[in-house]
């Protein structure tokens, strides 16, 4: 087993480790590659491995000064729980539903008081509470329950929802954080993922209040999305309107997942960029996938969608670090090479040339491939 490989590392920021940047020739790393199960493993085991005793989570790691950054974001911290919430479904791993319990006690720490509910905050004041945030924090708590009627009497979901809701404006989208009517395309996007898995788990016994704001964000959003395309939206967006025809049977969400996927594959995205990290998409294009077969729509996309998304897991999976790995790549002759680069094995790179490790850029990795191994045919 891949867990039995490593040592949980110390629940703190890591000192500097020293670091080579050197030029090598004709030298490639030769490791034989993991099956897609234990690259699935590894990335959740890293995820593991860099939650702080907070619940939260090491945010981002930068071998080229070999130090963690300064840096942090409480909207990816909350990401970190979702991912490792996906993953616990997938494998039902209870070091797995430790963990996220401990990350759910973090963000109800982080969490501030809001219209009768509560909001996630950075620092612990309103200004800096985030709505995208606490819309993943519900998203944790939903994926990880093994007991789902038990969250009927959660508190901390109630305030969490009820603090979402609070934030819902006249034309049915949501402020982005308190105290401002402006919308963001990211948090939009999890917000309508939140409230539609919320309704998805609960059905009929939801509850008025969320199932009328859903169903105003459901409007909202395609409206104003299936005219104003946002790459920001577009991964959430397609998960939740993925889920939601899953539980309405409307083919209107259909019409709008095939509409941002042709607009994402035309103009958006027209070309897989090998620079970048793009696991994000992956989870987008994937969920949509699965709503256009499961509905028997767009027949001529899901060729097209599978291909892309194919195309773009291959080029993402080389980077991911692999144990016993000593160097970074950036190309044939040029690598960065550091010590102890496998205690960050299962780790993806924020991008080719970016040398960094971000917890949002293994947690989009982490439910792309989990969502590849059951769509794509190499899963």
């Amino acid at each position: 087993m891949i867990n039995a490989v490593f040592n949980r590392l110390p629940n703190r920021t890591f000192r500097p480790l020293p670091l080579v940047l050197t030029l090598v020739i004709g030298v490639s790393f030769a490791a034989a590659q993991p099956t897609q199960e234990q690259r699935i493993e590894l990335a959740a085991t890293h995820m593991l491995r860099m939650q702080l005793d907070s619940g939260l989570f090491v945010y981002e790691h930068d071998f080229v000064s070999g130090a963690d950054t300064a840096a942090d974001n409480i909207v990816r911290q909350a990401g970190a729980g979702f991912a490792l919430g996906e993953y616990y479904r997938y494998s039902r791993d209870p070091r797995t539903g430790r963990a996220i319990r401990l990350a759910l006690e973090g963000y109800g720490r982080k969490s501030v008081a809001w219209q009768g509910g509560m909001l996630l905050s950075a620092n612990g004041q309103p200004n800096q509470a985030k709505a995208g945030a606490t819309a993943l924090a519900i998203l944790t708590m939903l994926l990880a329950s093994d007991k789902p009627e038990s969250l009927r009497s959660n508190a901390l979901l109630d305030n969490w929802l009820q603090g979402i809701l609070g934030l819902q404006l006249p034309h049915g989208g949501f402020a982005a954080k308190p105290g401002m009517e402006v919308a963001s395309p990211y948090s939009d996007g999890e917000i309508w993922l939140a409230l539609a898995s919320y309704a998805a788990q609960f059905g009929d016994t939801t509850g008025e209040r969320v199932s009328a704001a859903l169903r105003r964000a459901d409007e909202r959003f395609i409206t104003h999305y299936g005219s104003q395309p946002e790459i920001g939206f577009f991964h959430w967006g397609m998960m939740a309107a993925a889920l939601r025809y899953r539980t309405t049977r409307n083919p209107a969400f259909l019409d709008f997942i095939a509409e941002q996927i042709r607009h994402y594959l035309e103009h958006m995205r027209p070309r897989v960029s090998s620079r970048s990290n793009s696991c994000y998409s992956v989870e987008g294009l994937l969920s949509g996938l699965e709503a256009l077969r499961l509905g028997g729509a767009e027949r001529d996309l899901h060729d097209r969608i599978g291909k892309r998304a194919a195309r773009e897991m291959k080029k993402n999976l080389r980077l991911q670090i692999l144990p016993g790995q000593q160097r970074i790549r950036f190309g044939d002759d040029h690598y960065l090479k550091t010590p102890h680069l496998d205690r960050y094995a299962g780790a993806f790179l924020n991008g080719r040339y970016r040398p960094q490790i971000r917890i949002d850029a293994t947690q989009h990795c982490l439910s792309a491939m989990i969502k590849s191994r059951s769509l794509l045919p190499s899963g």
